[in-house]
């Protein structure tokens, strides 16, 4: 992997709207996806950081909140104009990147509230000087979504500090079992089906005009293991929570390599995606790319046999497309939930 200055290259592609990164060495595969549609871009590039003498690092998805923050916040020297969302979300990544920085050079402690008050402060130092006069609780100053997992190994595991703000979503990628959320959503709405249904508003984002809180939690994993972050984009333009995984297990199947992965996945997101999209993956204790594909080979044709779309008619049918997916929700959730009912438990 890089080392802690460095940035991955983005590899060419077809089209400007599409980017795609990877990097694989001793055991470690990431990749980055990041598409933009037209008039849109508030997704910040997704954030991949290695940290190679002690092999731990930092995944992040950040997700400029475009309808809280469209209110213009800079211009560039050659006159662009770029959205509060837009200077929200690569200003949280950049303190994020540096915040791990000091993490793993040993500089200083580990600390989310730190990290959160660093966060606010940076933000403050963007607001603009003269106020809007658009008021509401709706509105917010330089606002924007995260999803982060620093990742530390530690023998057959690898200890995870999860951290999130908004609606942007980190997961865990299991052979058995799927694709399991690690972070719930800050939303009035938590029920992943009815978020589809409803888009529903978040109830805490990152900003600089006040107060909004990371939320943070610690799990084990057993190695090997693929970690993902991933915005809006990737997750809430589906028919139902499987489908994501299907998109993931898909590609997967279908590359060659970890380039190629990427590089698959941002073709498929922009097939379906309404959005802006960017997602951060990084497989940990596998040997090769073909061992990571193969291990997920029977999860992805269980996938496709049982979530990939309704089954032929069903669209047309009088609430069937409603009924299909409310019966593979039913039966998708238990395992999906897996992690998200341990943050239940530690919130109460």
């Amino acid at each position: 992997m890089p080392g802690l200055n460095d940035e991955m290259t983005p590899a060419p592609s077809p089209r400007e709207d599409r980017q795609a990164w990877c990097h694989e060495s001793d055991g470690v595969l990431a990749i980055g996806v990041q598409t933009q549609l037209p008039g849109y871009g508030e997704d910040a590039e997704p954030l991949l950081l290695h940290h190679v003498p002690t092999g731990e690092g930092l995944i992040g998805a950040f997700d400029g909140a475009g309808g809280a923050g469209a209110a213009m916040a800079y211009r560039s020297p050659q006159g662009k104009r770029r959205s509060g969302a837009w200077v929200g979300a690569r200003v949280a990544r950049a303190e994020v990147q540096k915040w791990f920085h000091t993490v793993a050079r040993g500089q200083g402690p580990y600390d989310v509230e730190l990290l959160r008050r660093h966060l606010h402060a940076t933000l403050a130092q963007w607001r603009s000087p003269t106020r809007s006069k658009i008021v509401g609780t709706m509105r917010r100053e330089l606002p924007t979504t995260m999803a982060a997992v620093l990742y530390r190994p530690r023998g057959s595991v690898v200890d995870c500090q999860v951290l999130w703000a908004g609606d942007s979503r980190a997961y865990v990628l299991a052979h058995n079992t799927g694709l399991h959320p690690l972070s719930r959503d800050h939303t009035v709405e938590t029920d992943a089906l009815e978020q589809l249904l409803q888009d529903p508003p978040m109830t805490n984002v990152i900003c600089a005009d006040r107060h909004f809180e990371i939320e943070t939690r610690q799990v084990a994993l057993d190695l090997p293991t693929v970690l993902v972050c991933a915005t809006d984009g990737f997750f809430g333009y589906v028919a139902t929570p499987a489908q994501f995984e299907w998109h993931l297990l898909n590609t997967l199947q279908q590359a060659d390599n970890g380039l190629d992965w990427a590089k698959r996945l941002a073709g498929r997101v922009v097939s379906y995606s309404a959005d802006d999209a960017s997602l951060s993956l990084v497989a940990s204790g596998y040997r090769d790319f073909r061992t990571l594909r193969a291990g997920f080979s029977r999860r992805a044709d269980y996938v496709f046999r049982s979530y990939s779309g309704p089954p032929v008619g069903t669209v047309g049918q009088d609430g069937g497309l409603r009924r299909w997916q409310a019966e593979t929700w039913d039966k998708y959730r238990p395992n999906y939930e897996l992690w998200l009912r341990q943050v239940d438990e530690d919130n109460t």
